[in-house]
């Protein structure tokens, strides 16, 4: 077997019901990963059959010690409530880790959302509020061209849970697609970086829970929470997302 490492950069700690029911985002991430590679396999014709997925967890909030890029294959960025283009201490160390990732090292870079937002701004790209429109929950994805090659379909219907948007492409980079209130839903570059706004990773029980806590919070009107449970329950290409992010990792390595 031959080890694949992958470094999960934890960017939050889900809220409690999540964490109680599913475990910490490094936790949901590896049975995202698990599922999708068996998927790959299956689907695909993948040769990933001698692959040995090991994962390692960081918070990076919580200032731990970040992955030596030697010891790892991949770094996977997760989401989190908190705002890329702010300056606090560890956003600004992320940011610039990442960038020497993709600067100085032959490592792959995965981002989801807050991911997605971090790598765009550690390439140079700007991230703003998109003020006044969240999406929430499953919700389609127009893709381009690239984001068709990439997926093998026109549409991806994936949850989501944003207001904050990547404005712009970084040199190289390519837009998977996008959608009526968000035109960045993913950066592709290949053999590098690999992107997404929304939450492949996510379920109906982690939508539901969002969503209930925002609505109490006051941050989601009445309307928009009624939209949001109604969409919580439909089909999503979570597993599909999983299959391309597994195609990227080991394509050009087996």
């Amino acid at each position: 077997m031959v080890p694949y490492r992958v470094a999960v950069l934890e960017c939050d700690t889900p809220i409690q019901p999540v964490l109680e029911a599913v475990g910490n985002y490094g936790k949901i991430f590896e049975s995202f990963l698990k599922k999708g590679l068996e998927a790959a396999k299956h689907d695909d014709g993948i040769d990933g059959a001698d692959v040995d997925l090991r994962v390692t967890m960081t918070n990076v909030v919580n200032f731990e010690e970040l992955p030596e890029p030697d010891d790892v294959d991949a770094v996977l960025l997760t989401g989190s409530k908190h705002n890329a283009y702010e300056d606090q201490p560890w956003i600004i160390r992320t940011v610039d880790y990442v960038r020497r990732l993709y600067e100085k090292h032959n490592v792959r870079i995965i981002g989801i959302c807050f991911g997605h937002q971090i790598i765009a701004r550690a390439l140079g790209v700007e991230v703003r509020k998109n003020t006044g429109m969240w999406e929430v929950s499953v919700d389609l994805i127009d893709l381009s061209p690239e984001g068709q090659n990439i997926y093998g379909v026109e549409h991806l219907a994936l949850h989501q849970m944003h207001q904050d948007i990547v404005v712009g492409l970084p040199k190289g980079a390519m837009n998977i697609g996008s959608s009526p209130v968000c035109e960045v839903q993913g950066l592709h570059i290949p053999n590098r970086v690999f992107s997404l706004q929304a939450h492949p990773e996510f379920s109906e029980f982690i939508m539901l829970q969002l969503l209930k806590l925002r609505h109490e919070q006051n941050i989601f009107s009445d309307a928009l929470y009624d939209s949001g449970i109604e969409r919580a329950s439909r089909h999503h290409d979570g597993l599909l997302v999983a299959r391309a992010i597994w195609k990227f990792l080991l394509s050009n390595k087996t």
